[in-house]
């Protein structure tokens, strides 16, 4: 069983370095923006619906 896992763990391994170390720096820096695009989202959808919920009067 030991053996099943951890060929699994070297799988991801080789896989990672290959595709993420080969793209530098672009993958977390894409991953930042499009978590922050999301929250920026999110933050403007809050914003909206608490607006309506103070608009008729259902804010807790």
């Amino acid at each position: 069983m030991q053996d099943f896992f951890f060929a699994i763990g070297h799988f991801c391994q080789k896989t990672f370095d290959w595709f993420l170390v080969s793209l530098g720096w672009i993958t977390p820096v894409v991953f930042a923006i499009v978590l922050a695009i999301g929250a920026a989202y999110w933050m403007m959808s809050q914003a909206r619906y608490t607006r309506k919920a103070i608009e008729r009067n259902e804010r807790i």
